[in-house]
């Protein structure tokens, strides 16, 4: 995993790895039982890896009326278990109020999480993390030519500089880009006319649409005549000219 943070070629003075115990979040009083029992039960271990601000890194804060981008923190989150990974890494991002770039962890196998984050308007003590982007999970002992692509792309170096919000929409972007191009099978960077937010809402709905084809699937197996197989592979061909249609659009 070492390596993985070595490609970001983040300055040594931005390195902090202090462990941040599960106390903080289980603190939270919105987190319900079952939030608290997956926290206990699937985190082995939280810790912030680096910090990245204008005292360690020279690039400018971003404030706006929405949001407040003064630096941006990047978290491991080492799991024991993963079935709820998506949950865990909503529960943290929303728990600290500064935009993070989460690298969950699983043996060699790494997943990577971003989200939109923007001031609370009814509590300033909070924020809002929304339209979160989570990388599939990658094997960093089994790099194919996409996540090569996408770890290379997130050195900080090549990242937008501009100030801390750009830095942050570019780290998104790459992910996006990384997710679409993993599903259609070719590398989508150079495609033109496509948004971050375009690509992202393609890329959900195709895997939507890849779950409701696994439950048709299931149903094939269960069905119990030729006419009712029949007519879910009907459906199930309906949906892949669907996902082949979107996959056309970038």
């Amino acid at each position: 995993m070492e390596q993985f943070y070595k490609q970001l070629n983040i300055p040594n003075n931005c390195e902090v790895n202090n462990t941040i115990f599960k106390k903080a979040f289980l603190d939270n009083a919105d987190l319900t039982s079952s939030d608290k029992k997956i926290i206990n039960d699937h985190i082995k271990k939280v810790t912030w890896k680096y910090c990245l601000k204008p005292e360690t890194i020279n690039i400018l804060p971003y404030k706006d009326d929405k949001r407040d981008y003064l630096e941006i923190e990047i978290i491991e989150v080492q799991l024991n278990e993963i079935s709820k990974v998506n949950r865990i890494a909503e529960i943290i991002m929303r728990a600290i109020p500064y935009p993070i770039l989460l690298v969950l962890i699983d043996d060699d196998k790494l997943k990577l999480a971003v989200g939109d984050m923007r001031k609370n308007l009814s509590d300033s003590s909070k924020v809002t993390v929304e339209d979160f982007v989570f990388t599939d999970w990658i094997d960093t002992n089994l790099a194919d030519v996409y996540s090569e692509k996408l770890f290379a792309e997130l050195n900080i170096s090549t990242l937008d500089s501009s100030n801390y919000y750009a830095m942050y929409q570019d780290i998104t972007s790459k992910l996006n880009v990384y997710n679409f191009s993993k599903v259609k099978g070719e590398d989508i960077s150079k495609s033109e006319g496509m948004s971050n937010s375009d690509i992202k809402a393609c890329y959900d709905k195709i895997k939507s649409i890849e779950v409701e084809i696994s439950a048709l699937k299931s149903k094939v197996k269960k069905a119990g005549s030729i006419k009712e197989k029949v007519e879910l592979n009907i459906q199930i061909d309906k949906l892949k000219k669907e996902v082949d249609e979107i996959k056309s659009k970038i």
